[in-house]
């Protein structure tokens, strides 16, 4: 992401809107700017259940918006929007638990 190039204002924080392609719901988000070089690249890292709650696994349009640090805004109406573009939400596949639901019991027959 290169948000800082497009910013207008200083000192911003950025609220992601993500928008589920089939279903047209939307998420927002504060997210901190991680980056270590501002002026090449922005990072932003997002976990699911923790900032936001994405209703589906699928793909997501998503908008950054600027606003005033501090402001803890999540209505974008009158936002500036600097990037918007597209992510893929998938769940990461665990092995499945090994369930045994009764007790082995050996048997000896002579």
């Amino acid at each position: 992401m290169t948000l800082t190039e497009l910013t207008t204002i200083s000192n911003p924080e950025y609220l992601f809107e993500f928008t589920e392609e089939q279903s047209s719901e939307s998420v927002y988000a504060i997210l901190t700017n991680e980056s270590l070089s501002t002026t090449r690249y922005d990072e932003f890292t997002v976990i699911d259940g923790t900032d936001l709650d994405f209703p589906i696994d699928g793909f997501y349009t998503y908008n950054v918006y600027e606003q005033a640090n501090g402001s803890g805004n999540l209505d974008p109406t009158g936002l500036n929007r600097v990037e918007t573009g597209r992510s893929h939400v998938y769940v990461i596949d665990t092995a499945p638990n090994e369930y045994t639901d009764s007790t082995e019991t050996e048997n000896v027959y002579e």
